[in-house]
């Protein structure tokens, strides 16, 4: 989670409570100091969390202030709550999470925190909605939130007990286009769209493109799992 709380994990946190999963929030100040096999075997990242380096954080309020007001905020906190601040960085927060997965941990991250960690973990998959090497802009593009309809490998563990056709909610996910070594180097889809007009309900500008890009995937990395 972030500081002061978001919406994806907050409705993560309660599927969680809803079928009774044992579980602990943690923050990027906990997870930089490392040794997180010690403590997890999953690690679950909502939508947003894992935010791109190159753009603003989405969520975490203060994130932006100065140093001086930061240092202020700090010091007016209550002890048991100054392990929530800060922010995800490559060097310390990312570093983390891959010598757990590494070290034979599973590593959940849905919607925009899944494209990147699987770039920082070199996973050979990268952005189907791209055109001539630019993202499609919003007028060849543009899904806000319907629903479309998934193949999935009900064969795949990770699907199992699904059925071979899903209806799933899109919201400006991210479509992943794995390489042509995936399947040599420990990545496989799971769930992925098999038509130019996989739209189920609401409207999809440009659905076309979706046809072939895959929507869930699973990776070995070293001992362990990326989903």
């Amino acid at each position: 989670d972030v500081h002061g709380g978001a919406m994806t994990p907050g409705w993560t946190r309660w599927i969680l409570d809803k079928f009774g999963f044992a579980y602990e929030v943690t923050f990027p100040p906990r997870i930089d100091r490392g040794n997180l096999n010690a403590r997890y075997d999953v690690m679950v990242f909502p939508n947003g969390v894992l935010p791109d380096p190159n753009r603003p954080a989405r969520f975490g309020r203060g994130a932006d202030y100065p140093a001086a007001a930061n240092d202020s905020i700090e010091a007016s906190l209550p002890p048991e709550y100054r392990d929530e601040r800060g922010r995800v960085t490559p060097e310390k927060t990312l570093a983390a999470i891959k010598q757990f997965v590494e070290n034979g941990g599973t590593a959940i991250a849905i919607g925009g925190s899944a494209p990147t960690l699987a770039s920082y973990l070199g996973l050979p998959v990268g952005d189907q909605l791209v055109e001539n090497g630019e993202p499609l802009p919003r007028t060849k593009f543009f899904i806000p939130g319907s629903l479309l309809r998934a193949t999935v490998d009900s064969t795949a563990p990770l699907a199992a007990g699904m059925p071979s056709q899903v209806d799933v909610f899109f919201d400006n996910s991210p479509v992943f286009a794995l390489a042509s070594d995936a399947a040599a180097r420990g990545v496989k889809r799971i769930a992925w769209y098999s038509s130019t007009a996989p739209l189920r309900s609401g409207w999809a500008w440009g659905q076309q493109y979706l046809d072939g890009g895959t929507a869930a995937v699973e990776a070995t990395v070293g001992k362990g799992k990326v989903f």
